[in-house]
């Protein structure tokens, strides 16, 4: 079942009702006196909230508030993109609004950044990884996502949101060893299953979409999303802003793994909208990344080199990049570099051993990277996709 909010705002008070009314559907503070509670929002880049790249600060004040008056001891834990080190999650904490929603709600803010290694029977490529240790530690996780369209994956929604259980830079060596969208998703649903968070909200009042997850436009969807099973929770959510779930590599592998349904109409929905009820966005803009998987190349070289010519890749723009070194840092394939041209200093890319992961774009501050699809990716899936 997947509770369906209409939420047109974040102001304090509606916010805790609709979260309220939530938890109580779902009975989620039952038994939860003297637990540690682990609460994992998406704060994957320094952004202020009304970028809406991040989960809004008063969603997550109002969860810990709720849980605090039951009696839990909750943490606020999470690892953004690029390096995990206390003092940068003091500043993270701070401009995504996050520290002001623990010292209002009563909330603990991690700033332990070790990792424990635990056991993963479930995964199919990771039967043993490292999280956060907090998150290890914790009695339960509530797990608390934005809506927001994703270069790479699609969307990212309340699954994918744990892959920031990962620490830091550690995340760009899935990226690098599991380039492949299909695997990548794999890996993805393997380190949610590690952390098996207890309920899922994802919160989207304002979503985010275009080009996600951190350079995208806000959209107001005025929604929240939530439940005990996040794969039902992320084909609800895809469905509101008329995703094609089976589009999305993470769903499409959970359904091909027996873990979720593809059909949206047959999960059952409570709240605000109930089964069957649910209109789509017609608005809501999204790219998605699997037009070449859908064609046919011819075997060998010359099949690689045609698939390779028209797979999209970033684009730098030199004029609005501040040389920061995010993307260098944070680049798995170690292909990014600054270039010095007299006074003049700007991020550049070497293609050929870009893997097309984009986390590049979802760490620059400034929107200075773009994914842009070669012509003649455009014109053969066009004539493709007219026959």
């Amino acid at each position: 079942m997947v509770c369906v909010k209409k939420c047109e705002t974040y102001e304090k008070e509606t916010i805790l009702k609709c979260i309220r009314e939530i938890f109580e559907q779902n009975k989620v503070l039952e038994g939860i006196s003297g637990l540690t509670v682990a609460v994992k929002p998406n704060l994957v880049c320094k952004k202020t909230p009304e970028h809406a790249a991040t989960t809004h600060p008063v969603v997550v004040w109002a969860v810990c508030k709720l849980l605090k008056d039951s009696g839990a001891n909750v943490i606020i834990a999470e690892s953004p993109s690029g390096f995990y080190e206390a003092g940068l999650l003091k500043s993270l904490y701070k401009i995504t609004g996050i520290e002001k929603a623990a010292l209002e709600s009563g909330a603990e803010l991690n700033f332990d950044t070790s990792v424990t290694e635990v056991e993963n029977p479930d995964g199919k490529y990771l039967k043993k990884l490292k999280i956060l240790t907090p998150l290890a530690k914790a009695d339960r996780i509530i797990n608390i996502a934005k809506l927001k369209t994703h270069s790479m994956m699609v969307y990212t929604g309340a699954v994918k949101n744990l892959f920031g259980s990962i620490a830091g830079l550690e995340k760009t060596q899935y990226h690098f060893q599991l380039s492949d969208y299909d695997d990548f998703a794999d890996c993805i649903i393997d380190i949610f299953l590690a952390n098996s968070p207890v309920f899922n909200i994802i919160d989207a009042v304002t979503a985010m979409h275009k080009v996600g997850p951190t350079a995208g436009e806000p959209y107001q969807l005025n929604k929240i999303f939530a439940g005990n099973d996040a794969f039902e929770v992320d084909v609800v959510a895809t469905r509101a802003v008329n995703i094609d779930c089976m589009r999305v590599p993470v769903l499409k592998r959970a359904a091909e793994r027996g873990l979720v349904s593809s059909e949206a109409d047959k999960i059952i929905l409570a709240g605000d909208v109930k089964t069957g009820q649910l209109v789509p966005a017609a608005d809501f803009v999204v790219k998605y990344n699997d037009s070449l998987s859908r064609l046919h190349f011819s075997d060998g070289i010359l099949g690689k080199i045609m698939a390779y010519s028209m797979r999209p890749r970033p684009v730098f723009n030199k004029n609005k990049c501040k040389a920061c070194d995010e993307c260098v840092k944070c680049c798995p394939a170690k292909v990014i570099h600054i270039e010095i041209r007299g006074k003049n200093k700007y991020a550049k890319v070497n293609l050929d051993g870009c893997i097309r992961c984009y986390c590049c774009q979802e760490v620059c501050m400034f929107k200075a990277i773009d994914i842009k699809k070669p012509l003649l990716n455009k014109i053969v899936v066009r004539n493709k996709s007219s026959k």
